[in-house]
């Protein structure tokens, strides 16, 4: 299938590792000029060195996710270094953690922020696109109660309510919006790798629930995030998909 993204200019925060990455790698091998911003320059050097590497324009940016006007900026170089802009994908992440205070306001200002943020700044160029497409990426975390009370679980909940009412205010001007919502993914660097040695137990339990008996893949999060991401999926508006493997288990209406 040709997923139309050839020459298509494409945003994604926190595009240095995991599933960040896996989904910039891929937009990049489909053709698509990619820019990246993190928290660690070296990483998004070795990234964009990888992204060039298929023949497009390539750029990355160090940031603290909480640093508005950095996101800001960020996405105003973007625009500019591109030539435009056809795709963000809004993957920063403050990552997991307790239900302590300061947990809320990293994942409010991470999670949250830095996507409303980024989807302000690209607005713009955006509504310019004829292949115009925002993706939000959650959690299965968020659509059922999962391991423990936390902020970050509760802000990406928010993040899919924002995507849903985004895609309806913002398909008449053809932008269309879409949420994606991994489960347990397993990667270098991942929450779920620090757990498996530090909380064995929750490790393991979340292994249990899950049908195939393994984690996701970051790569196989991505295939999934590029298609609804793509022209090819022109008539995905409001969507949430679920790319979890079959671990929740609500029956999604």
């Amino acid at each position: 299938m040709d997923l139309g993204l050839e020459g298509l200019k494409a945003a994604v925060s926190g595009g240095s590792r995991g599933i960040g990455r896996a989904i910039a790698g891929l937009l990049a091998e489909e053709g698509c000029d990619v820019s990246i911003c993190a928290r660690g320059q070296e990483k998004i050097d070795e990234a964009v060195k990888e992204f060039q590497g298929h023949g497009v324009r390539a750029m990355g940016r160090a940031l603290q996710g909480r640093d508005g006007e950095a996101v800001r900026g960020w996405m105003r170089d973007t625009v500019e270094e591109l030539g435009g802009l056809d795709l963000f994908v809004a993957n920063l992440s403050a990552g997991g953690g307790t239900d302590d205070e300061r947990y809320w306001y990293r994942n409010f200002e991470i999670d949250l922020m830095s996507a409303t943020r980024s989807v302000e700044e690209a607005y713009p160029s955006l509504k310019k696109s004829e292949n115009a497409s925002i993706l939000i990426i959650a959690t299965m975390a968020a659509s059922e109660t999962f391991v423990a009370p936390m902020a970050y679980n509760s802000m990406k909940a928010a993040l899919i309510t924002w995507s849903k009412q985004l895609a309806e205010f913002y398909a008449p001007k053809g932008i269309r919006v879409n949420c994606l919502s991994p489960g347990p993914t397993m990667f270098p660097g991942s929450n779920w790798e620090m757990i498996k040695v530090a909380r064995s137990r929750t490790f393991t339990n979340a292994l249990r629930q899950q049908p195939t008996r393994r984690m996701g893949e970051a790569e196989e999060i991505a295939r999934a995030a590029v298609f609804l991401a793509s022209p090819a999926a022109r008539w995905c508006v409001g969507s949430h998909l679920l790319v979890d493997g079959g671990f929740t288990k609500g029956v999604q209406f």
